[in-house]
C-alpha cells in the first residue's frame, strides 16, 4: 500500500470527513457499506448580466470499495447510529483522482413518493 493510499484511507476515516453510506448499485434493495465523503461546492456565475448560484452535491467514493460506480446508484447516508438520514442518486459521474484511488459523483436527492390521492381512505 502506498502513502497515497494510507493518506486517502485516513480521509475517509477521518469521523470529520467521511460518512458511513450504504452503496446500492442501481438502486437495488441490498447494498454495499461504504465509507464517503460529502462536497457541496458553490458557484455563481454570470450570464446576461444576471448572476445565478449553482450547487451541487459532490460524493467522493474510493474506488477500492465501489469500483464501478454508475448513474443511478443510489446511496443511503448515514448517521452516527447508523441510520439513514439522506438518500441520494448518482446524477452524473465526474472526475477520477490522477492516481485512480477516488471516483467524485454528482448526486440529487431522492425526494419520497407523494402518496396518490386515490390511495387514501
Amino acid at each position: 500500500m502506498s502513502v497515497f493510499d494510507l493518506a486517502v484511507d485516513a480521509q475517509f476515516e477521518d469521523p470529520n470527513l467521511g460518512l458511513d453510506a450504504i452503496w446500492r448499485a442501481g438502486g437495488a434493495e441490498t447494498g454495499l457499506p461504504v465509507r464517503v465523503r460529502r462536497r457541496s461546492p458553490e458557484a455563481i456565475i454570470g450570464a446576461a448580466g444576471n448572476q445565478f448560484d449553482l450547487d451541487a452535491m459532490l460524493i467522493d467514493v474510493r474506488l477500492s470499495e465501489v469500483a464501478e460506480p454508475a448513474e443511478g446508484d443510489q446511496i443511503d447516508l448515514l448517521d452516527e447510529g447508523r441510520a439513514v438520514t439522506e438518500t441520494v442518486q448518482v446524477i452524473g459521474l465526474a472526475r477520477i483522482d490522477t492516481r485512480r484511488l477516488v471516483r467524485t459523483c454528482e448526486v440529487a436527492p431522492v425526494l419520497p413518493d407523494e402518496p396518490d390521492e386515490d390511495d387514501e381512505p
